[in-house]
């Protein structure tokens, strides 16, 4: 091959590359956070599918992905957040199917309400600094997987109807599982609760489905387990629908105050 064909060829490679991968501060629309000292990222306007977030801005950090701002959106398949990010806004990430992997560092202190429902995601590590996941966070994604940080408080229906979560790790000291948490996630077939566990809220492990859950293992340490009824009938119906419990699991749980159905 011509050695300036060859050039001419692999400049356009390259160029091709780079346009899938590369962001300038150009693509992104901003604000300025409430304490006026970091960068709000409010909307994306770039062509890339794989998506880095710039650590700063016009030479100011870049704090928090705003409300919204990569919500709807068809294209982008990865995103990548920086060092210095803290909180992940309302509806962020909601409504991206085709959005596999985000990157979440160290410092995020707070997912927001609906941040990545109905996105894409099939796995997510959850830094350490993690502080609250707020409702429906991670609604309907394609998650597989589930670990959640220490000290981490969480809201109503973080995981509801994530159909392919298979593996869930609580930490210890968690003291509730929020109403409508695992609501749906009918391929998850086990879950260990950890022996600081006080309470299940209504609906927490529910299914209208077909419920794959066999196994709860529950802590000799734990004694008895408040089961909080919102229903106007005074039923709690955490475990409603998971028929295929094993009758040591269904024993393990009216033991210690269920009286609902399976």
């Amino acid at each position: 091959m011509n050695k300036k064909l060859f050039a001419a060829l692999f400049a356009a490679l390259v160029l091709a590359v780079s346009a899938v991968y590369a962001q300038t501060e150009a693509d992104f629309t901003v604000g300025l956070t409430e304490d006026g000292e970091g960068v709000i990222i409010t909307g994306y306007t770039g062509k890339a599918v794989s998506v880095r977030i710039p650590a700063t801005i016009q030479g100011m950090p870049v704090r928090e992905i705003g409300k919204e701002a990569f919500s709807i959106n068809f294209d982008i398949t990865s995103v990548v957040i920086p060092a210095g990010v803290t909180k992940i806004g309302n509806r962020a990430f909601y409504q991206t199917p085709r959005l596999a992997s985000v990157t979440i560092p160290e410092g995020v202190t707070e997912i927001s309400v609906e941040a990545f429902y109905y996105s894409g995601i099939t796995s997510i590590t959850m830094p350490k600094s993690l502080k609250t996941i707020e409702k429906d966070a991670f609604a309907s994604t394609k998650i597989t997987s589930v670990i959640i940080p220490t000290g981490t408080k969480i809201e109503k229906g973080a995981f509801n109807g994530c159909k392919s979560l298979v593996t869930v790790t609580l930490p210890e000291g968690m003291e509730e599982i929020p109403q409508e948490m695992f609501s749906g996630c009918n391929a998850l077939t086990s879950i260990a609760l950890p022996a600081s566990i006080k309470a299940i809220g209504w609906n927490a492990f529910a299914t209208y489905g077909s419920s794959n859950l066999t196994t709860v293992t529950i802590p000799d340490s734990v004694e008895t387990i408040s089961f909080p009824a919102i229903s106007s009938g005074g039923s709690s119906d955490a475990f409603k629908g998971c028929s295929k419990l094993s009758l040591a699991s269904q024993a393990a749980l009216k033991k210690r105050g269920y009286k609902d159905s399976f």
